[in-house]
Parts: C-alpha cells; structure tokens; sequence
C-alpha cells in the first residue's frame, strides 16, 4: 500500500541531519508514550534570521505543496547554497519542479559564495546539534515526570478520564455552521477514547483525507458517547486554520489555534508526518496511532484498532513508546 503524506518541518528545521526521512515526510522526532507528556512543556527554539537554502530545502518545500513562484521568491530573498547537479535534478524532476526552477539552480543564479555557503551548512548542523541536545533533555525529564505520575495514578483509582483530559478544558472550540465558538467545558467529561487529528490545511493528503474522516466520525460518534475526537493543527496561520475547519464542516472539537503552543509535547506524540491520528485512553495509554513501530502507515491504521474496540475487541494492545 502506497501511502503519502505532508511535511511537518518549518523552515528553521530544514536544516537538520540527515536522521530525517525527506522521501515524502516532513520529520519532526516523534516520541509516542503516555500522554501524560502532555503535562510536560517543552519549549520550542527561536526562529533564527533566515539561513541560505540547501537544495534539499527546496525539495522538501516542493512536496510540501509550495507553488513554483513561492519557491523562486523565497530563492530570490535567502539565496541557496549549492548549484543543481545531474542526480538531484533528477529528483527534482520527479516531484514536479518547472523548467523554470530547474533552470535556475543550474545557472546558480542565485548561489552565495563559498564561504556562505560553508557558514550556512555549520549554523545548520550547530543548531541540530542544540536541537538533538534539547530533544534529549527534554526526554529525560518527561521520562521522569511520567514515572512519578505513574507512580501516583497506581496509588489511586482512575475517575472519568479527568486526570488526563482536563489538561484541554477552556482550550478547545467547535465549529458550527461555520461559526468557531468555545466548546462546552464538559465536553471530555465522562470520555474513555479520544483521538488526537494532527493535520492542515495546506497538506493536500490531509484535505483528502479529511473527509474521510467527517464521514467516519459522523458514523460512530452517535453509536459511541465514549469516543471524541480533538484536530490539533499544524496550519501556519489563524486563518487557514479556521477556513480548514468550514471548508470540511468539522463536526469534533479543535484546540484553539492560540492556545496550540501550550501543547508542544503533544504534537510530538502526533509523530514525524500528516495526515496523523493519535488514539488515546482515559487511563493515559495510546491504543491507536499512524505508526507501526517507527513506519508511518497513515491514519487507517488507527481507524481499523477503532473499529475493532468499537466492535468489542477491547484488546487491542496498547502503543508501546518509542
């Protein structure tokens, strides 16, 4: 099966070793355990002044959707680095690069002199260091977070999901007949299964998939009380994120695109691509995810464990982290 999915990289993570799968993927490092991560926050780097691009950046932009003219622009402003050898054009030519594009890094038109361009590519792999290093501590720190709150959780009886879905409350919206307005904050109450929806509106397999989506939730949210369904966005901007939500009338909660910083370790569990689902259970434990170990398969995958609990295969085994 033949699976595609959107980068979820920024600009300032173009920039990281080669650890990152830049095939069809926009990586970010995905840390699936408990989701009592969500307690933890982590603190995302400052967005440096805009580097030179590497022709791998420029790659990633054209599978992440950017239309030529966006990715000539942005050329024109940071300059690339490298000029277009016989291999990557290739490549490029592959993911539907124009003529023009083409011809432009050929010509290095736009090139920065050597040693630019070596200064670029030792700010680049500096700030993967930082990243690996702040990626690494915040690890441990979570890792013991979740021990102590696992420690404490067996002391004492679970009680309606509130222990871990109350961290969302006064944070979430619906949309209805096109309107955004607050969701009532007893909507988790009571919820034994909700499933996270990383996506956004500029991933083309997103808005595809998304749909799909609609229809399945309308289909077994009313046969199912016990299961929500929260999209945790990956838009760019406010207003994308709302004209996401009307294009596809969204029937679930969202997180309020202001308050999505507050959850940092939470996208991180969404893992390295979109479309993601991420299911998760009153007690704290994932049950359903995109993943099969490290290998992102899509979100079926997580609507087909759904079927099977809905259906009474509650034993469906739990995500063990990664």
């Amino acid at each position: 099966m033949r699976v595609t999915f959107c980068s979820r990289t920024t600009s300032a993570d173009w920039g990281r070793s080669g650890k990152q799968n830049w095939l069809a993927s926009c990586s970010q490092k995905r840390v699936r355990s408990l989701v009592f991560l969500i307690v933890f926050s982590f603190a995302l780097a400052a967005l440096a002044g805009p580097q030179p691009l590497a022709l791998k950046d420029i790659s990633l932009m054209l599978r992440s959707g950017y239309a030529t003219t966006d990715v000539l622009r942005e050329i024109s402003q940071r300059r690339v680095i490298e000029k277009l050898d016989p291999a990557t054009r290739s490549s490029f030519e592959q993911i539907g690069a124009s003529a023009e594009l083409i011809d432009v890094l050929e010509k290095g038109s736009f090139k920065v002199d050597d040693a630019t361009a070596q200064e670029a590519r030792e700010a680049a792999a500096a700030e993967a260091a930082s990243r690996e290093q702040e990626a690494e501590k915040a690890f441990r720190t979570a890792t013991q977070i979740l021990r102590e709150q696992r420690a404490r959780a067996a002391a004492r009886p679970q009680n309606s999901g509130a222990p871990i879905f109350g961290a969302f409350k006064d944070k979430l919206v619906v949309c209805h007949d096109g309107t955004i307005t607050p969701a009532d904050p007893t909507a988790l109450e009571n919820k034994k299964l909700v499933a996270f929806y990383f996506s956004a509106h500029w991933c083309a397999p997103c808005r595809k998939f998304t749909p799909e989506l609609v229809d399945y939730y309308n289909r077994v949210a009313s046969q199912h009380p016990e299961f929500q369904l929260i999209f945790v966005s990956l838009d760019r901007s406010r207003y994308s994120w709302e004209i996401y939500q009307r294009e596809n009338k969204m029937p679930w909660l969202a997180l309020d695109y202001d308050r999505l910083a507050e959850f940092a370790p939470l996208k991180e569990l969404g893992g390295e691509s979109i479309p993601s689902l991420l299911v998760i259970d009153d007690t704290g434990h994932v049950v359903a995810s995109s993943y099969e170990g490290e290998k992102y398969i899509g979100p079926q995958n997580a609507l087909a464990t759904l079927d099977k609990i809905f259906a009474g295969n509650n034993s469906a085994p739990t995500e063990s982290a990664r």
